[in-house]
């Protein structure tokens, strides 16, 4: 995705909505913070994040993770089609400045993979006259309802060609086909796509059987509820499986 991960281990929306970790991420071994998942209001407020400290590190200070924005797509009952766009559109423009990536996140809302293909070509749009020195990288969430559908791969490419330069599969409730989905998914799509993994990864074995079906990154979120016993050497294990992750 043009970025550099120091580890394959990422924390999932939902744990850190606000990027309080992100100081301190690094140094359990983890390699990026995904905030949120944000929903999009019509009055644009921005969420609250904590990271302005980190863009000025000290002298010895370890480099901060990467930051991925994890927009949640407004249900369309409520917003309607044409102000859910504009919702995303806004947000993205608005949250953008500390993120290394954002996600469009179908959550509950009920969109459908088509719906999903038209947002991400819009936020393409958006990014794509961001006035950044790095591109914001954009990643689309398959959720695992959608990974059960025999179409799964055609719409993880339509996804691609609107503009996705990653997709989260989620394996959340199912996690016993993960690894197969994955390896699907990587050979339908080939190596210019970043896949990350999230949903039952509680176990080093469980992350490296991901990774080596096709996964570049992974995501954990309610194994780091554990005692702190069990969690730091998960963290510290599946940072070890590999360095520099792309």
């Amino acid at each position: 995705m043009g970025l550099r991960f120091a580890t394959p281990l990422l924390l999932a929306a939902g744990f850190d909505c606000t990027g309080r970790l992100l100081a301190d991420a690094a140094a359990l071994g983890v390699g990026g913070v995904e905030t949120g998942s944000h929903r999009p209001s019509a009055q644009g407020q921005l969420p609250l994040l904590r990271i302005a400290a980190l863009r000025h590190p000290g002298r010895g200070a370890v480099a901060r993770p990467c930051h991925g924005l994890s927009l949640l797509v407004p249900r369309v009952e409520d917003a309607g089609a044409a102000a859910c766009r504009g919702r995303l559109r806004a947000a993205l423009a608005g949250w953008q400045a500390s993120a290394d990536y954002a996600v469009l996140n179908p959550g509950r809302s009920g969109a459908s993979p088509a719906h999903c293909v038209d947002l991400l070509a819009s936020l393409a749009e958006v990014r794509d006259r961001l006035p950044r020195v790095r591109r914001l990288a954009l990643v689309a969430k398959l959720p695992a309802a959608w990974m059960e559908r025999a179409d799964a791969a055609v719409w993880a490419r339509h996804l691609v060609e609107a503009g996705a330069d990653g997709l989260l599969v989620s394996a959340e409730g199912a996690p016993q086909r993960a690894g197969e989905r994955l390896a699907a998914l990587a050979d339908a799509l080939g190596a210019e796509v970043c896949l990350i993994s999230v949903g039952g990864i509680d176990s080093v074995r469980v992350a490296a059987a991901r990774l080596a079906a096709g996964a570049r990154l992974v995501q954990i979120h309610r194994a780091l509820l554990a005692a702190p016993e069990r969690v730091l050497p998960l963290l510290a294990g599946i940072a070890a499986l590999g360095r520099g992750g792309r």
